[in-house]
């Protein structure tokens, strides 16, 4: 038996997924293998699931679970253009708009792959440390309780290559500052960027409806996978020898 790492009970943990499952299932080749990728992590080592931990009890599981549900159906629809619950249009070449998006469990997946991300001991994810705001986080998980579209506000980006979108794309990144005051963090699932303010007092200087709203509305900015190619980016790292031929000689890709 060992402390659950939300709710604090002593129970039996599980093995935990950081990111679900259901995020890698577009990265895995035929044998259901996946390559992460870190741009401080020299060794490469295959994976058949994603990474894991014992972190958490069998219930915290299950409503964490319920809340990645959704946002993983919203993501694939808002990928496709297209969903039968959300209403999706694409503006022009650099936004789209979404409505009806469910904001209380949009909004708590993403804050529960942040603290999972920080309360993790795997290598990949040491850049993501919340400090003081990790308790913060867990209470507001435990409990459910849903903060205010003002508290840690959530920015997504969708990245194309030649106008083409695709979800076959899972990276972390370093935490940013943004006008020397605000922590940012930022992870891409499924091909889409998320950027979470790390702060519950105060609100960056930003027009509002840069962020996920409360009434489920949410503009997606689009920009260019070309422009993540940078020096001493992560996607810098998949052009790197090593890779390129673990990617070649051990990855089995569908046709």
């Amino acid at each position: 038996m060992m402390k659950c790492r939300l709710c604090k009970s002593n129970k039996e943990l599980k093995d935990s997924h950081i990111i679900s499952e259901a995020f890698y299932s577009s990265l895995y080749d035929t044998k259901h293998r996946a390559l992460p990728v870190h741009l401080e992590k020299n060794k490469l080592e295959l994976i058949q699931k994603g990474l894991r931990e014992r972190l958490l009890c069998a219930c915290c599981e299950l409503k964490i679970s319920k809340w990645e549900n959704i946002l993983k159906k919203d993501l694939v629809d808002i990928g496709n253009l297209e969903s039968k619950f959300l209403k999706i249009k694409r503006i022009n070449k650099g936004f789209i708009k979404v409505e009806k998006i469910r904001y209380k469990e949009f909004k708590l997946a993403v804050l529960s792959i942040l603290w999972r991300m920080s309360v993790s001991s795997n290598d990949y994810f040491k850049s993501y440390s919340l400090g003081p705001y990790e308790e913060k986080i867990r209470v507001i998980l435990e409990s459910e309780m849903v903060p205010g579209e003002k508290q840690y506000p959530i920015s997504v980006t969708r990245y194309e290559l030649e106008d083409k979108f695709s979800s076959e794309i899972l990276l972390g990144f370093p935490s940013g500052k943004v006008d020397n005051y605000f922590t940012v963090q930022k992870f891409m699932i499924w091909g889409h960027c998320f950027m979470i303010f790390v702060n519950d007092r105060k609100f960056p200087s930003i027009n509002i409806n840069v962020f996920l709203r409360e009434s489920g509305d949410l503009y997606i900015d689009i920009r260019s996978l070309l422009e993540l190619g940078e020096p001493n980016s992560v996607l810098s790292r998949l052009l790197d020898e090593d890779v390129h031929t673990m990617f070649k000689e051990k990855m089995n890709w569908k046709n």
